[in-house]
């Protein structure tokens, strides 16, 4: 699994955003990534983000037996995939309208699905699902990856990172208060020393988020 260092170094995310998404992963926000195409790298975001998490968070997979419908505030929650299919942690129908509404109950929700944009993953979740749209908005945070093919090179990029304000989706600003600049420093030490294995990045990055 690649860590967020990995993506920072492929272009995937800049140093500046993967500073901004760390605070608010670590203050409990919910995110869903998304893009059309398979192999677009949804779950490898996805899964190098949750290294992010506070340390010792409770995390279920959204499937039978894990005890996710039981989680507590502060638990995370993670579905593969906002999809039909019947694959392991995979959630659609009376599931995912269940687990939209745990993130509006004090739980991390966080999962991806084939949709470029805003509208599309309204579409799927909303429209099709019959998910409540105050739900849905229990989603903080969407990114959506671009994949074009550049110099005969496939490039997956996050142009730009969504936020949910007063019940709207509005293009983030990453800013760079003191607690951004902190983990801005923490990711360009890492590419500095060649620490990127998920397992150490996860390591180091507890370590600072105790100050954090």
């Amino acid at each position: 699994m690649l860590s967020v260092i990995d993506l920072i170094e492929a272009g995937t995310l800049s140093v500046q955003q993967a500073a901004w998404l760390a605070v608010r992963i670590f203050d409990g926000a919910s995110f869903l990534v998304g893009a059309r195409p398979g192999g677009a790298g949804k779950t490898t975001v996805m899964g190098a983000l949750l290294g992010l998490l506070p340390d010792k968070t409770s995390a279920h997979l959204a499937k039978p037996g894990t005890g996710w419908r039981e989680s507590r505030t502060g638990d995370c929650i993670v579905a593969y995939e906002v999809s039909a299919g019947s694959y392991e942690a995979y959630i659609w129908g009376g599931d995912l309208r269940l687990f939209c509404r745990c993130g509006r109950s004090g739980r991390r929700i966080v999962s991806n699905l084939h949709a470029d944009t805003i509208e599309e993953a309204e579409d799927q979740i909303v429209k099709e699902n019959g998910v409540e749209r105050r739900d849905f908005l229990s989603f903080d945070i969407f990114l959506p990856i671009r994949v074009r093919s550049r110099l005969k090179r496939i490039e997956r990029r996050v142009d730009s990172i969504y936020v949910v304000e007063d019940e709207r989706w509005l293009m983030a600003t990453p800013d760079a208060g003191p607690r951004e600049q902190k983990c801005q420093g923490f990711f360009e030490s890492c590419l500095l020393e060649g620490v990127k294995r998920i397992e150490e990045v996860r390591e180091r990055w507890v370590r600072l988020a105790t100050d954090l």
